[in-house]
């Protein structure tokens, strides 16, 4: 019986960018019987409830197996790598009652840490958020919810690449800090939700944003509401633009989020969000740096309160703007009159 390697080069190349190139049908909703959740490093962000899908199911196969077999596979299935990668990683990401988030990996060509593409379809399954659950997601020294969740998943991208649990305390290669970048991370926020309606259309983003911070009328109150939030589902536009101001947020390094920030503008080019697959807005995290000047204890409020510290900011700025420049992203230095 012919094996793979006695078929034509031509031949050979195609099935070995397929195999690369393979992607997964999502899971149909988010099931509890087939996650586990990683508490294998630690995480930067203030609490997450992340939930990962084993590897069992759902899971596209990666480049290892071809680069285990032979010299001779290893060194094609390396050379179709570098030919396919501006091939985006594609990531379902779902989100169960505006908490709990699900994220399952539909292509992995994980050999690579330069990422010209992660599209993350965020699909919004059960309720808005229900009012016991809000009162959990208010703690001391701010808000806790799921844009923390988020911070985590994509800190774990950012550091290993969509790796599995580690499964050992000592040394592991597969943990080896990868430094992943992403050239442009597309966030594509969407319902998901069958059985659910979304909410009357005097129920606004505001009443939703009061929800997550417990600050939403009850029902039956002087508003004349007569309804429970939690027995509609989020619309997908309000899921985009709290998650985006979260993201401006961390951008602005100020009070307590200087240094989640920096991780963003590191390994980040742009982040474009869509919703139901039509564009909403559009990040260049060069504008942004460029705007953080670090020049006085007002710009920075993230435990920041000396002249050294303030100096090491602006070297890491420096730092930075060198680093998006070789790997290709667009950059505004300080000189450009654009954001003088």
């Amino acid at each position: 019986m012919p094996s793979l390697l006695d078929l034509p080069l031509e031949l050979r190349e195609l099935i070995i960018e397929l195999v690369l190139k393979d992607q997964r049908i999502p899971p149909a909703a988010p099931s509890q019987s087939n996650r586990g959740s990683f508490r294998d490093m630690g995480y930067r962000a203030w609490r997450q409830i992340i939930y990962y899908e084993r590897r069992q199911s759902h899971c596209p196969y990666n480049a290892s197996g071809l680069i285990r077999t032979n010299h001779q596979l290893s060194e094609e299935t390396l050379a179709t790598l570098h030919r396919i990668s501006s091939s985006p990683y594609v990531l379902d990401l779902s989100v169960l009652n505006d908490v709990g988030l699900y994220p399952t990996w539909l292509s992995v060509p994980r050999l690579t840490h330069r990422v010209s593409t992660l599209h993350v379809n965020v699909r919004l399954f059960g309720h808005i958020l229900s009012r016991d659950s809000a009162r959990s997601q208010v703690g001391d020294g701010g808000h806790l919810g799921f844009q923390w969740s988020f911070y985590a998943l994509l800190e774990r991208f950012l550091r290993y690449g969509p790796v599995d649990e580690k499964t050992s305390r000592g040394k592991d290669p597969t943990y080896v800090h990868r430094d992943v970048t992403v050239k442009t991370l597309v966030l594509d926020f969407q319902s998901a939700e069958p059985e659910l309606s979304f909410p009357p259309d005097e129920v606004d983003y505001r009443w939703w944003w009061g929800r997550h911070h417990r600050m939403d009328p009850l029902p039956g109150t002087e508003t004349g509401v007569t309804f429970e939030l939690s027995d509609y589902k989020t619309r997908p536009e309000w899921f985009a633009k709290y998650l985006l101001g979260y993201i401006y947020g961390l951008l602005a390094m100020g009070y307590h989020t200087a240094e989640y920030g920096k991780i963003l503008y590191e390994r980040i080019g742009t982040i474009k969000v869509l919703v139901n697959g039509e564009p909403n807005a559009e990040i260049d995290l060069a504008g942004p740096l460029a705007r953080r000047h670090f020049t006085d204890t007002r710009d920075v409020l993230g435990y920041v309160y000396t002249e050294s510290e303030l100096a090491a900011y602006r070297e890491w700025k420096k730092e930075t703007l060198a680093r998006r420049e070789q790997l290709g992203f667009r950059v505004v230095w300080l000189h450009d009159p654009e954001f003088a």
